[in-house]
Parts: structure tokens; C-alpha cells; sequence
């Protein structure tokens, strides 16, 4: 891993961004939102590190498809449950749409680096797994991120889930970027905070920030040894382009 003081920023062009766990503190939410969603329909309560690590399983082994509708098959297999996968998914989503809408935020700091490197001309990519409703909710809907910084009208291009047929650790979406631009690898540099990510970054060949989040930490030694920078959180790096004069 490289010192962040060494990342030249100048010759970047396009800043690529995950959005769950790098731009907002959403995993938390998740894991929440499906523990209620078990004990609601299994009758089990489940501790939220559990949940998530059985998310995570389930999504590292299913590459293709829809990512949220396999999930979905798990739980319904795991717990007996007597639903179709579409509609436990519409009941899932139903149970989030209120912490979508008003709780969920920006991590610290991101708002005023997101804001500079706007200022500064750089082209932003938000390129991320999550699906298009569940964004326009916090585009529509969360007053307190639509006040602060607003995702339509900062980023230049935004990639989600229904953009791509693979998810991260595929490097499908980065490589739709670089497409898109008909940009080098040289010239982009991507945030992320999970190993999946990170990984995707480095099968798509542009270096990486890992952006630190706790629900990432039994990946931690894995991310460390393959991403290029690393930053505890949005204060750090705008510590880091205030010396840079941004």
C-alpha cells in the first residue's frame, strides 16, 4: 500500500465512487432491515453480524443475476419460508423505505470532498450494485442528502445495478466507465470500502482508495494488502487535498 501523500491527482480525470459503505453509512441499515424482515417471518432473531455475513456469502456466489432476488431464495430456503423470492424482496424493500428516505446519510466529510473535486472539474462516476429505485429514493425522497449534495446533479455519470449483468469483484461496471469515456486506466482513480470492491477495482487495472467501514473489518487484512491507498474516513482525504490545494 502506497501513502496517500503520494497520490498524484493531477493526472486523474475521472474519480470513480461505490455508493453503500463509501459515500453513505448504509450497511448498518441493511443488516437491521433484514433482521427485522427474519424475525418478522421466520419467528428468529438473528444478531446482525450473522446476517451480514450470510448476505455477503450469498452474494460472492452469485456473480450474475439479480443479486437481491437470490438473497431472497436463501432466506426463503434457510427459514421455510411460504412466499415467492419477488415478494419477500417487495416486503424487504417496504421495511427499508422509511430508513432510505430519512435516515440514511453521507459518511463524514463527503459532501465538502465530493464538493471540491466537483469545483475542481474533475468528472465524477458514481458506479455501484444498488438498484435504481432504491437510488432515486435518496435522490426524491431524503431530504437531508438531497440538501446537502444532491447525487443527480453531481455526478456525470451513474451506474447501478441494473447497468451491469456482474457484480463486484467482476469488474464489469469499471470497465463500462472506461467504455464510456474511452478512458485510460491511468486516468481514474475509484473509492471503495469492501473487499469485493477493491478487488473489482484492481481485475478492472485503476488504482483504489479503500475507504474504511466497519462492517468491512473481517476483510480488513485482505483489502490492506491489495488496495493502492487507504483513508480512514472523507475528513482524511480532504485533509489530504487541502495540502494539495484544492
Amino acid at each position: 500500500m502506497k501513502e496517500l501523500r503520494n497520490l498524484d491527482l493531477e493526472k486523474k480525470k475521472y474519480l470513480i465512487f461505490d455508493l453503500d459503505g463509501t459515500l453513505i453509512d448504509s450497511i448498518g441499515i441493511y443488516n437491521a432491515g433484514d433482521q427485522e424482515l427474519i424475525q418478522r417471518y421466520a419467528g428468529k432473531f438473528v444478531p446482525s453480524d450473522i446476517i451480514q455475513e450470510e448476505r455477503d456469502l450469498v452474494f460472492k456466489n452469485h456473480e450474475s443475476g439479480d443479486t437481491y432476488l437470490n438473497y431472497m431464495e436463501f432466506l426463503i430456503n434457510k427459514y421455510n419460508l411460504n412466499m415467492t423470492k419477488e415478494k419477500l424482496l417487495s416486503i424487504r424493500n417496504a421495511i427499508s423505505h422509511y430508513d432510505y428516505a430519512n435516515i440514511i446519510n453521507y459518511k463524514s466529510g463527503v459532501v465538502t470532498v465530493l464538493k471540491k473535486l466537483y469545483n475542481a472539474k474533475f468528472t465524477l462516476v458514481l458506479a455501484t450494485i444498488t438498484d435504481k429505485s432504491q437510488l432515486y429514493i435518496y435522490v426524491s425522497e431524503n431530504k437531508k442528502m438531497q440538501e446537502s449534495l444532491n447525487i443527480a446533479d453531481t455526478f456525470d455519470l451513474i451506474l447501478t445495478k441494473e447497468d451491469v449483468r456482474y457484480k463486484k469483484p467482476n469488474p464489469e461496471i469499471y470497465n463500462k466507465v472506461l467504455e464510456y469515456y474511452n478512458a485510460n486506466r491511468e486516468d481514474c482513480l475509484i473509492f471503495e470500502d469492501s473487499l469485493a470492491g477493491v478487488m473489482a477495482a484492481k481485475n478492472a487495472g485503476i488504482e483504489v482508495v479503500n475507504v474504511y467501514d466497519k462492517y468491512a473489518i473481517k476483510d480488513r487484512e485482505r483489502i490492506d494488502s491489495l488496495t493502492d491507498y487507504s483513508i480512514s474516513n472523507f475528513r482524511e482525504f480532504n485533509y489530504y487535498l487541502k495540502r494539495k490545494k484544492y
